[in-house]
């Protein structure tokens, strides 16, 4: 794994999306279905291990689980109706 650092830095993540504006970034993440978190100030945050599993330099088998990781994880809201 190449250590520059958990996350896609600004320029990577420019260069990914085509966009240098946070909110144009994570438009563009939205419409390709890509896993990622927002910092604080609203910026996107991509994992260097999900985007290489995402564009083949990682294992197909390592995509797909954390895809099917990322459908599984759905809120229990039975659990609200629960006295």
């Amino acid at each position: 794994m190449n250590m520059a650092g958990l996350f896609l830095s600004a320029a990577e993540l420019q260069e990914l999306t085509g966009f240098r504006s946070a909110r144009g970034q994570a438009r563009w993440l939205d419409q390709h279905h890509w896993r990622y978190a927002l910092t604080n100030s609203r910026q996107p945050r991509v994992a260097r291990e999900y985007f290489a599993a995402r564009v083949g330099a990682g294992s197909m088998a390592t995509a797909a689980a954390v895809d099917a990781a990322a459908r599984a994880a759905q809120p229990n809201f039975a659990a609200l109706n629960r006295r």
